[in-house]
């Protein structure tokens, strides 16, 4: 996302180039040609805002201006452990989950919010398939769980993960995962049912996605 001062700076060397290329080629300049220089900065300012929160995911500018699947809303998430309880020997059940995504052109942000902890991206990378039919997207996040768990059987810890669209390659209708943590731990991820409100409380989601 490029701010005002950015544009306007873009705009002035553009500018510079423009008239300099006018004065060799022998055109007439006058300062009276920087009188739009204003107004044209301003357009540019709302273009700028426009495809970073509008443009980028609308279905008539994707595939040619812009290559970024919209993965906003909130998702219904299965996370599946292959951490094995030496106790038992079997692996630890399924765990419910929700994943709230805010995205614009440059930024996204996940939120996965599980009934004991939740996960905010720290960086992230979009980038299509080799066979360019979807998406993968690479993150590494860090992990809070709630506080009576910390120092119990819970603790602050940072992972990484592959996720992967399927569906509508601009607009997926569901995706996988694998990931792995600090704590040696590694597993997979499904995200389904997507809703477009994007919610940010574990209760909240479950009482409106079940």
């Amino acid at each position: 996302m490029f701010t005002r001062l950015q544009i306007t700076a873009a705009l002035a060397v553009a500018t510079a180039a423009w008239g300099l290329a006018l004065w060799l080629q022998g055109t007439p300049l006058s300062w009276e040609h920087l009188t739009p220089f204003t107004t044209v900065v301003g357009v540019l300012v709302i273009v700028a805002l426009l495809m970073e929160h509008v443009f980028w995911r609308l279905p008539i500018f994707q595939g040619w201006l812009f290559d970024r699947p919209d993965l906003r809303g909130t998702w219904k998430v299965t996370i599946q452990s292959e951490w094995v309880n030496p106790e038992t020997g079997e692996k630890v059940p399924p765990i419910a989950a929700y994943a709230g995504i805010v995205q614009s052109l440059s930024k996204l942000q996940i939120q996965l919010m599980t009934p004991e902890s939740e996960s905010c991206l720290l960086a992230h990378a979009i980038e299509p398939t080799p066979c360019g039919n979807r998406f993968n997207v690479s993150v590494v996040y860090a992990n809070t769980p709630g506080v009576e768990l910390r120092g119990v059987r819970s603790e602050r810890h940072v992972g990484a993960a592959t996720i992967s669209t399927h569906g509508a390659k601009y607009k997926p209708e569901s995706m996988t995962a694998e990931y792995w943590t600090d704590r040696r731990t590694v597993g997979r991820m499904t995200f389904e049912g997507r809703v477009p409100t994007v919610y940010s409380r574990y209760e909240d989601a479950q009482r409106n996605l079940g």
